[in-house]
């Protein structure tokens, strides 16, 4: 399956329960209603940077739009690991 990064502002305020709620999502490793399954997400200062598998770009977006949070283009980019 394709993987993708993106990226978008970084919640400064976001409670402690909801970064736990994030990690847990990230650990089960199950695929959301739009395909996409989160294998990490990296939080700097400013931006979070959001690493993940899905079937498509647009599944990334819609993905994000469905937890209040709207990327724009530029934002996701589809990436291959060297590794």
């Amino acid at each position: 399956m394709p993987k993708f990064l993106d990226s978008h502002p970084t919640n400064p305020d976001m409670p402690a329960e909801v970064v736990e709620g994030i990690k847990q999502k990230l650990m089960a490793g199950k695929p959301d209603q739009f395909g996409v399954v989160g294998l990490n997400m990296f939080v700097a200062k400013d931006r979070t940077y959001c690493y993940a598998e899905a079937p498509d770009a647009q599944a990334v977006h819609k993905s994000h739009e469905a937890m209040g949070l709207k990327l724009g283009p530029g934002d996701v980019m589809e990436v291959r690991s060297l590794l």
